[in-house]
């Protein structure tokens, strides 16, 4: 049985360990391929990995973020750092994924596992249990098939108000882990272009390779979200490797606006940016990260989605649309149907996106000047190398 924590606000003991309770916790559902919900309303994460400092956590309220996670104390057994810092993002408005501590997930340890869960499952920050990164990786010995399970069964039997997510880096991996999983993330880091003999393509397609992946695992029944690159390799790779100069560049705006689309069309529920750290480097004084070009594009293309938020939260019905180059989503939001659209290759393409009852009408870029025609019910689009579109069709041409 799930052990409760009676007292309010108070400070307990138990085995051995402090626990902190809090304020109500939030309840968050998985209903299907949708937004989670946070008591009932439907929320699309927009997050950021690394957020460690509590001090950056009012700065990424602002920039338009809703969710962070922090590795910074994910590595401590004590509870005060972490206690702090879920704390600190409440009063920022933000929620927090909340990674229990890897050796005991992989040593299976369930008492240790239960004294975190105990510590952070009533705190109204948070938004998911995060069990582990990558855990299929090589370097960890594969062995993440034994210990997922064991870890999301402990988590579902004392916490059941808040999902299980990690996230996965095979194309493989989504059929592993569905069962251990409410919410699969996945990382695909496409800059600089990934070589054809390790995926297929040059540009992006990983990124809806992974939603494909995940909903036939799932059946169509878990949420994706997709983790995006704001970092280079070097900063990773310098102390091992000769890096070759196409390594040592962040993204485009060009480039990270695309990855996000690309997502967003694919399905995805949430996106986050790995991460935080690596944009702004260890030996960055924090005061001059809004004069970080890449950190720049961060903030519009996370601009654009809190501006989408109707559309990305809506449930009223979309379908998704595939050609082997580019993907489109269609959502009908009232009276209007938006399309959002993104050529995942650095070839140019085109796409024919049905848009059944629409007629003929213009459609508007709602973040670009111009307009498209849809043609009996049909938008055709021209689009260039990692072009990324969002269109919005008035019912009557309004």
């Amino acid at each position: 049985m799930r052990r409760r924590i009676h007292s309010v606000r108070a400070v307990s003991v138990m085995l051995g360990l402090t626990v902190f309770a809090t304020a109500q916790a939030a309840e968050v559902t998985v209903t299907g391929d949708t937004c989670v919900r946070v008591d009932g309303k439907p929320f699309f994460v927009i997050g950021v990995y690394s957020a460690g400092n509590p001090d950056d956590l009012p700065l990424l309220a602002e920039a338009g973020f809703n969710t962070v996670h922090s590795y910074l104390w994910e590595g401590e057994r004590t509870p005060e750092t972490g206690q702090a810092w879920l704390d600190a993002a409440d009063r920022a408005g933000l929620k927090c994924l909340v990674g229990l501590y890897r050796p005991d997930v992989k040593a299976m340890d369930s008492e240790a596992m239960l004294q975190r869960i105990e510590q952070y499952r009533d705190h109204p920050a948070l938004l998911a249990w995060h069990t582990m990164d990558e855990p299929a990786w090589d370097k960890e010995g594969n062995e993440g098939k034994r210990y997922m399970p064991a870890a999301y069964a402990l988590l579902k039997e004392h916490d059941p108000k808040h999902p299980v997510t990690a996230v996965v880096c095979h194309f493989t991996d989504p059929a592993l882990f569905e069962p251990s999983l409410d919410v699969m993330q996945a990382d695909y880091y496409p800059v600089p272009p990934i070589p054809a003999e390790w995926y297929s393509g040059t540009g992006f397609r990983g990124v809806r390779i992974y939603a494909e992946k995940w909903r036939e695992a799932s059946g169509g029944t878990k949420p994706y979200w997709y983790v995006g690159q704001i970092f280079d390799f070097s900063v990773s790779k310098e102390k091992r490797h000769d890096i070759p100069d196409e390594w040592k560049r962040l993204p485009t705006g060009e480039e990270l606006r695309c990855m996000t689309y690309t997502a967003v069309a694919s399905g995805a529920r949430g996106i986050l940016y790995w991460s935080l750290n690596r944009l702004i480097g260890d030996d960055w004084n924090r005061t001059l990260l809004g004069r970080v070009r890449l950190w720049e594009d961060l903030k519009s293309v996370v601009g654009e989605l809190n501006a989408l938020m109707p559309v990305l939260t809506s449930d009223e019905g979309e379908t998704i649309q595939t050609t082997g180059r580019a993907v489109a989503m269609v959502k009908r939001v009232g009276k209007d149907t938006y399309v959002i659209v993104a050529n995942h290759e650095r070839a140019a393409t085109t796409i024919d996106v049905e848009l059944p009852g629409t007629g003929d009408a213009p459609a508007e870029a709602v973040f670009q000047n111009g307009t498209a025609d849809v043609v009996d019910g049909t938008l055709h689009l021209e689009l260039a190398p990692l072009d990324s579109r969002v269109y919005r069709v008035s019912a009557g041409g309004e």
